[in-house]
């Protein structure tokens, strides 16, 4: 058992002034967490910890923690007034069972995110009417920040603060039904529908959803913030949380809304074959791959499996290969005829793939398995490959003969040696999500989405040096032919410049709201960068470092590729017509011929 007592922990971890021993304490608080749970979920476990210990300080109350969760039992909740959940639920019987008379006898609860968790598997009914009715159904990813409104101002959760503010980096949960919908909840702060869409991967696109809330047939609030340290950020949100505290301590019908929906994406949602000059883009929600040639007009439409999400091309087979979802394959397409020539069986949810040429050999990686799937381009006969992380993206040297992975959970890239498939691991940075190679240099880097900074990797030594971006980096380009990198800062509307050779800063220029894709014309020294919240792609002059034009391009433009011999830009978005293609050298824009449904 590990149990914090306010004085201790605001006398000797925190140094705040605590009151005077004989002073009344208003009401006690036990919080309970664990310690071997998802990694993001520790972090904000042990930063809450120190934020209710110096809030007891301050509010004068007791605030106690533990993670023995045999402490959920009739004898030991009495002596609490407030239970506060941080990071997970109880799954015993008898400690269930505890918890539900402790409520309906006059208790109170704070849930924060995962501590509320629950489907199919979960097995608890009690606990699904408990919180309304809602059962989890999506989420966005990686954890993003998003803007909160304000429902109920006249809730005293609401003193004190604006009617609406940014909450810092988080996973939003989708819940199904809505609590919204239960006449005895209460929603106290919503969404911001000017969020949409949310996420690089898997992405909210619309609709109401609720973030805080009460049943109000028990003392109780639900809030879907609690994934990683950045959560403590605010000081807005921190006011919630204190008065969601105090007010829990001391003890209509809605609007007409629209259910939240969602997808899952890509940054790697179209490819270009640079022999060809033929862009393919998947279209998720149809199934297929648009191609569109160098004019821009799209010559077919290719039916592939369900939810199609990231494609890779190798272009000297002229084989295209499209990671489908739903249908846990590769479709196989041959470039020469644009038809589906094989469908590989792969597991489930294949997301990132990427292909080697050297060796013919396409790798994909699958959302929750920590092994990849390794097809073999000549015969198409597919393998496993343990790696130990699940890839969230994947980059190939065919320079070294060298391939790359990354995942949001790991501090290390993992290097797989194509020639055997070996791999080793080394230590890069704080939640790794964006990649790119420069085979020339032989230097990979990785952007630092919880640090604000990249990682440049040497691929010979292996040795790593870090460069400070903006707020969030989530995307990157490199120019080989003048040594320029470029990393895409979604939460600052920026992009960073930065000189290869030397690793240093060139110039930090603004772009669009909420961008997150990126690419580089190397024959024009041109850069464009999509901004996915409205809807258009930056042209940034690369001799300059200036932007020299704003275009508009799609509907939640999330993907992007350049074909520098004929001068056409490619993106992709959420929306339709999903396709969009840009001219270069006019700056004019035209819908894809066959890009709609």
């Amino acid at each position: 058992m590990k149990i914090y007592v306010l004085m201790f922990v605001c006398l000797l971890v925190l140094g705040i002034a605590t009151p005077s021993v004989a002073q009344r304490q208003r009401f006690k608080v036990l919080a309970f967490y664990s310690t071997n749970v998802e990694p993001d979920h520790v972090q904000f476990a042990e930063t809450a910890l120190k934020f209710f210990a110096a809030r007891a300080a301050n509010d004068n109350f007791t605030f106690d923690s533990t993670t023995n969760w045999e402490h959920l039992n009739d004898a030991y909740l009495r002596g609490y007034q407030l239970v506060v959940w941080l990071d997970d639920s109880p799954t015993n019987a008898e400690q269930r069972q505890a918890f539900q008379r402790y409520m309906e006898n006059g208790g109170a609860w704070l849930g924060f995110h995962a501590s509320g968790y629950n489907d199919k598997d979960t097995h608890w009914p009690w606990f699904v009417d408990f919180l309304g009715g809602a059962v989890f159904h999506i989420n966005s990813w990686p954890p993003l920040p998003a803007k909160l409104v304000i429902d109920d101002r006249a809730h005293p959760v609401a003193r004190g603060i604006p009617d609406s503010y940014e909450s810092p980096a988080n996973e939003w949960y989708v819940w199904k039904p809505s609590p919204r919908l239960n006449k005895d909840v209460r929603v106290l702060a919503t969404l911001d529908p000017s969020n949409y869409p949310l996420g690089l991967k898997d992405v909210l696109t619309g609709g109401d959803l609720p973030v805080v809330w009460t049943n109000t047939k028990y003392k109780m609030i639900y809030m879907n913030v609690g994934h990683g340290d950045k959560i403590f950020t605010s000081p807005i949100q921190n006011k919630v949380i204190e008065n969601a505290a105090n007010w829990l301590g001391l003890g209509s019908a809605g609007a007409a809304f629209s259910p939240p929906s969602g997808m899952e994406i890509s940054p790697h949602g179209i490819v270009l074959n640079l022999k060809t000059h033929r862009a393919y883009a998947v279209n998720t929600a149809t199934g297929d791959v648009t191609v569109v040639d160098s004019s821009g007009h799209s010559p077919s439409k290719i039916k592939v499996g369900a939810d199609p999400e990231a494609i890779a091309i190798n272009p000297i087979t002229n084989r295209i290969y499209v990671a489908n979802s739903g249908s846990g394959n590769v479709s196989v397409i041959d470039g020469a005829t644009d038809q589906v020539v094989a469908t590989v069986n792969v597991g489930d949810l294949p997301y990132a793939i990427v292909v080697n040429p050297v060796t013919n050999k396409v790798y994909i990686s699958k959302t929750f398995s920590n092994s990849m799937t390794v097809i073999d381009g000549t015969t198409n006969a597919a393998s496993t490959l343990k790696v130990g992380v699940q890839a969230d993206a994947l980059a190939v040297n065919p320079a070294t003969n060298r391939l790359y992975l990354i995942s949001y959970e790991s501090n290390s890239v993992t290097v797989i040696d194509g020639a055997d498939d070996s791999t080793t691991t080394v230590a890069a940075g704080t939640h790794l999500w964006g990649i790119a190679v420069d085979s020339a240099t032989s230097k990979i880097y990785l952007t630092n989405t919880g640090s604000s900074n990249l990682t440049v990797l040497d691929g010979r030594t292996n040795a790593t040096t870090l460069v400070d971006t903006g707020d969030i980096p989530c995307a990157l380009a490199v120019d080989s032919s003048n040594g320029r990198v470029y990393a895409v800062n979604y939460a600052s509307n920026s992009v960073t410049v930065i000189d290869g050779a030397t690793n240093s800063i060139i110039a930090t220029i603004s772009v669009g709201v909420r961008p997150q894709a990126i690419a580089v014309d190397p024959g024009a020294h041109r850069v464009f960068v999509a901004n996915t919240h409205d809807n258009t792609v930056t042209v940034i002059e690369g001799a300059s470092n200036s932007v020299t034009a704003t275009v508009k391009a799609g509907d939640g433009p999330y993907a992007i590729a350049v074909d520098s011999a004929s001068n056409k830009i490619f993106v992709n978005s959420l929306a339709w017509p999903s396709l969009t293609v840009i001219d270069g050298r006019m700056l004019t824009v035209s819908t894809a011929a066959g890009s709609t449904p």
